[in-house]
């Protein structure tokens, strides 16, 4: 049984959305992103309500192809389609968008061109080193999004204020880890899908609101006795990872447990804090700059944070799922197997609802091997 009925988290965000509609309409602002490098601290003291637009669905891809170039990857796809459909989408004011692969980097320029929407594109350094000369950098570039969001807004984001919000965030990622945390168990009560509508629900509800779900939700499963079941434990990883993937969540749950991921739209969001010392831009540089990703060079830190998950949650198995074309995660398939040393299920798909039947057989196939 689910700890927190779907439903539920359907209405909190249909809720939601409806509030952000009215914030909007008494002249607040919406920034919608994609990445986890945005600096969501920086739009919340601005005065600007951030929003994370991970929704996928095979209805937006097609209603996206009409913009983008054949091989263009689903996510792209479909986050075009939603802004002609999805009711959240349609309050964005302004998309923040970080250079991470060559779609994401060009997807804003096709926002603007057929939505109207502008675009605030956050450089981040392509090298991975945190030296200090890139660290700069990209500290100058938080710099430039404090004085675009204060045009935006009209209200600048004052050290003061920026305090409050890195101290927010902080208060939500440990939130956050405490609960993924639960699934450290023999036997986890809390599933992967719930997780990541959780997860989704909290960057959409923000931190106060947030952690006062997450909160009933660790309420639950401390209160609720544990199965003695014997069932492999699963890593899930690959492309970005929407709140329409909950399908192959469920699919894989069906034998086994998910009790960890890899994934920007999971745990690597909220694995660390800001630091707490330092001046506010200093620290947001250097927190946000450090976040691995397999797009940046070198990637050994996401190898890395995928060794430590999977020691630490005693994984059996790494449920791999990539986009067609997403060819920056696609080509890291065979290194990772070699690095974690465990057996790798990779998918390669799109948002069709086609090959469902067909992901199945070769979920079933890969748990019988575990």
């Amino acid at each position: 049984m689910e700890l927190i009925p779907r439903a539920t988290f359907e209405q909190i965000r249909s809720e939601r959305v409806e509030e952000i509609a009215a914030a909007r309409r008494q002249g607040a602002k919406v920034v919608g992103y994609f990445c986890i490098y945005a600096p969501v601290e920086l739009v919340r003291a601005a005065g600007a309500i951030p929003v994370r637009l991970m929704r996928g669905g095979h209805a937006a891809e097609e209603a996206g192809e009409q913009y983008l170039r054949a091989d263009a990857c689903s996510f792209c796809n479909a986050c075009m389609g939603n802004f002609g459909i999805d009711p959240l989408f349609r309050q964005v004011d302004v998309v923040l968008v970080v250079n991470t692969c060559d779609m994401m980097r060009r997807l804003p320029e096709s926002i603007e061109r057929h939505f109207g929407i502008p675009a605030f594109q956050l450089y981040m350094p392509r090298t991975s080193e945190p030296l200090p000369h890139r660290v700069a950098e990209f500290r100058r570039q938080l710099e430039y999004l404090v004085v675009e969001l204060a045009k935006l807004t009209g209200s600048s984001a004052g050290d003061d204020r920026l305090e409050a919000e890195i101290a927010a965030f902080n208060r939500l990622r440990a939130a956050l880890r405490q609960t993924s945390d639960t699934r450290r168990a023999k036997s986890s009560l809390l599933s992967g899908s719930t997780m990541l509508d959780l997860a989704a629900t909290a960057w959409l509800l923000g931190p106060v609101k947030a952690i006062s779900l997450i909160e009933e939700v660790l309420r639950i499963i401390a209160a609720r006795p544990r199965a003695d079941a014997h069932r492999p434990r699963l890593m899930l990883g690959g492309s970005m990872l929407t709140e329409d993937d909950r399908w192959l969540l469920d699919m894989v749950e069906e034998k086994a447990d998910v009790v960890t991921d890899i994934l920007c739209t999971g745990t690597r969001w909220f694995a660390g804090d800001v630091p707490a010392e330092g001046a506010p831009l200093d620290r947001l540089a250097w927190f946000y700059y450090g976040q691995p990703c397999m797009h940046r060079r070198p990637n050994d830190g996401l190898y890395e944070y995928a060794r430590q998950a999977s020691r630490d949650f005693r994984v059996d198995g790494l449920v791999y799922k990539t986009l067609l074309y997403c060819d920056p995660y696609a080509f890291e398939v065979k290194r990772l197997q070699e690095a974690l040393g465990i057996p790798v299920l990779h998918l390669d798909t799109d948002y069709s609802t086609e090959n469902r039947e067909q992901v199945r057989t070769r979920v079933e196939a890969f748990l019988e091997t575990l």
